[in-house]
């Protein structure tokens, strides 16, 4: 069963269920279902609680914990933080153990994003059936505007469209930093509502992104949020050889795919060979219909341009063809520049 977390409190006013997974990459919101469930858990009278990390996860220990409770304790709460690929013997110690649960044991399992392959097999299914599953990624696009006016009501607060505006761009990727800034402008006697001009005042900008949030945008043709996830992107620190790397990645398949489609080939085919998960096949469809093959072969070109910068030391040359090729993912117009 799937549980988005905004429903957990919901959920859990019908009682607990005897197993729980939180899995995802936004430590904000693992963090706060993790708390909710042992809060829920100590007021059902579960005292007792052990914890086990990846990636040296004792199996011996923990199905002994399993099977005994503590003199001050007839209720129990185990924490399993799964490591970010679980063996063939993990995978089968965790379908062991999923089969003692019982009305006096609880189990907390958190692990990270996985791929599909990994929600396909037998132990995240054995999971599955066991008690609800919780994914919690951070939310984008317009589920990251309605998540942050839903935490600024949270925190009490009430603030103009232009600062929720200012705070999506000055926080996205990073709700752990956000939620402290709202926090703290919770505690303070400030006019209501906020005004723009008072939260640049008040607030440090904390974006966080990762190299994978940029490819979306570009196969969608949002270039202005892709290039704006780009300067940060270098900002933090991320090397111009790495995302030249990951563009290869992403701009290899689609030339294939857009050569397939001209010699007739159908989609379905073609994203079953080159091993494109179901989830991003609409984005690349996006893609494939507004990029025709030169546009697509030129931008390629540019991104050879960019690992010629790269191995000649040019780290300015080459974070402009970097941004040149993000805007070039706009259309299917040829640019002016050429490599």
């Amino acid at each position: 069963m799937r549980l988005y977390p905004e429903k957990l409190a919901h959920h859990l006013q019908a009682g607990l269920a005897p197993c729980y997974f939180i899995y995802g990459d936004e430590p904000l919101l693992k963090l706060e279902a993790l708390d909710m469930l042992r809060q829920c858990a100590r007021n059902n009278g579960f005292d007792d609680h052990l914890r086990f990390d990846a990636p040296n996860l004792e199996w011996d220990d923990i199905f002994s914990a399993s099977q005994s409770l503590s003199l001050f304790s007839q209720r129990q709460i185990i924490e399993l933080a799964l490591p970010e690929k679980l063996d063939k013997n993990s995978a089968q110690r965790l379908g062991e153990l999923l089969k003692q649960c019982h009305p006096d044991l609880l189990l907390l399992i958190t692990g990270p994003k996985l791929n599909q392959q990994q929600q396909k097999s037998a132990w995240f299914s054995a999971i599955s059936q066991a008690g609800p599953v919780i994914l919690v990624n951070t939310p984008e696009g317009s589920h990251w505007l309605r998540w942050l006016q839903q935490r600024i009501k949270q925190h009490g607060l009430q603030i103009d469209n232009d600062g929720v505006q200012w705070l999506s761009l000055a926080f996205e990727g990073n709700l752990l930093a956000l939620n402290g800034e709202l926090e703290k402008l919770a505690l303070q006697q400030l006019p209501s509502p906020l005004s723009l001009a008072l939260l640049q005042e008040q607030v440090q900008p904390h974006h966080q992104f990762n190299p994978f949030q940029l490819f979306d945008p570009l196969l969608e043709g949002k270039v202005k949020r892709a290039t704006r996830i780009l300067l940060q992107l270098r900002a933090e620190g991320i090397e111009a050889g790495m995302l030249c790397h990951l563009f290869a990645r992403e701009l290899t398949p689609l030339i294939h795919m857009q050569l397939g489609l001209t010699a007739g080939q159908s989609f379905s085919k073609l994203a079953a060979e080159l091993h494109i998960w179901s989830s991003r096949q609409g984005l690349v469809q996006s893609a494939l219909q507004r990029l025709p093959l030169a546009k697509l072969q030129q931008l390629q070109a540019m991104l050879g341009a960019a690992d010629v910068a790269v191995a000649n030391f040019e780290e300015d040359e080459a974070w402009r063809w970097l941004y040149s090729l993000c805007v070039g993912f706009l259309d299917g117009k040829k640019m002016g520049i050429n490599p």
